[in-house]
């Protein structure tokens, strides 16, 4: 189910103000459970899957968090579904541990969030010292989710895609917990100047091999149309 409504709106907004953001910035969240896939116009920007975090050109990570498979105490594999969770690596933000993602300027980024905690926060920053923080509570509050941020690692509520819309450039976040852990996986986001560097999604490729398809097949028929016409002619 997703939870997006004129209410969540602006319950978004208001936690904006709340979490010292600009006075003339606003940032909306939305959220939808087990969404595991991008949202549309989106592109990866790492999913975590590999020994070494692969981002595009234009991206730099830092921190001091780690990446896991599977559920132990250092952290709980994302739940994809009520019964299933995630069988590949995640970033697992531990108890005094921080992630850092510097960007081109974003105007949409989006988080799989497993296992959500109140303990749990994101902080993005941007241009003209824009600064936003969301706690796990204050994130639970501002979709409406059924099921407030307690860490649950199978609950509809705790996990899923958050997604965040600014109305100005973002160039960095920090992902940080108070203890154990933040579960990210599958990192999202839309360029607010184009797609530098980035490499869309393979059933984006898959709609862009269409469309160029269809394109080359058009300008083949324009081409014959106007052979055909030339030998009419003579």
């Amino acid at each position: 189910m997703k939870f997006v409504s004129e209410a969540l709106a602006a319950s978004a907004v208001a936690l904006a103000g709340l979490a010292g953001g600009s006075a003339h910035a606003a940032t909306f969240v939305s959220f939808s459970s087990y969404q595991t896939g991008l949202n549309p116009g989106e592109v990866l920007v790492t999913d975590f899957d590999g020994p070494l975090i692969s981002v595009p050109a234009g991206f730099v990570t830092g921190g001091t968090a780690g990446v896991l498979t599977g559920t132990s105490s250092a952290g709980a594999a994302p739940a994809f579904s009520a019964t299933t969770a995630d069988t590949t690596a995640y970033l697992s933000v531990g108890a005094g541990q921080t992630f850092t993602l510097t960007s081109p300027a974003l105007s949409e980024i989006s988080f799989y969030a497993g296992s959500l905690d109140p303990y749990n926060s994101i902080t993005f920053t941007g241009d003209g010292g824009f600064s936003q923080t969301f706690t796990g509570n204050q994130l639970t509050a501002a979709t409406m989710a059924a099921d407030l941020a307690n860490g649950s690692q199978t609950a509809a509520g705790a996990n899923g895609r958050y997604t965040f819309t600014f109305d100005q450039s973002v160039t960095a976040v920090l992902i940080a917990s108070n203890s154990p852990a933040f579960e990210i996986s599958n990192i999202g986001a839309i360029p607010a100047g184009g797609a530098v560097g980035l490499v869309p999604e393979p059933a984006a490729w898959a709609l862009m091999l269409v469309g160029f398809g269809g394109l080359g097949a058009g300008l083949r028929r324009q081409r014959r149309s106007r052979e055909k016409l030339g030998a009419a002619a003579t």
